[in-house]
């Protein structure tokens, strides 16, 4: 004869979860809501000002070039030189020159001759 003993199931235990709620006074509520505004109001001012700076830097520019050449009116007549078409064509040679030089190779190096005698002209006294 067998033996048969009776199985007794135990429950299973379900997991629990505690939740812990916390009153938040109005100092804890600022790092919610009202600073991130301040971030956003800080974040825009600075966009802004970097466009008043890029702004100025760009209007500026005129005059630092101006210095550079000695002043406005300096300025003016360099201009002029840039904007004739005879130096316009200089530099359309001069930059067709390089571009043959550069062309032809950079192994080959021009003839360079010292001509060490000068002839001065004569003058009757």
């Amino acid at each position: 004869m067998a033996i048969t003993k009776k199985v007794i199931k135990t429950p299973v235990k379900t997991p629990s979860v505690m939740v812990e709620t916390k009153k938040l006074s109005a100092k804890d509520t600022c790092g919610i809501g009202c600073c991130s505004n301040i971030k956003h109001v800080v974040v825009f001012a600075l966009v802004v000002l970097n466009t008043l700076m890029l702004a100025w830097i760009l209007c500026n520019q005129t005059r630092l070039e101006a210095d550079k050449v000695g002043g406005r009116a300096n300025y003016k007549m360099v201009q002029q030189i840039y904007k004739s078409d005879m130096f316009k064509a200089q530099q359309t040679q001069q930059i067709e020159q390089a571009l043959q030089m550069y062309q032809q190779g950079t192994t080959q190096t021009p003839d360079i001759t010292t001509d060490t005698t000068t002839t001065l002209p004569v003058t009757a006294e």
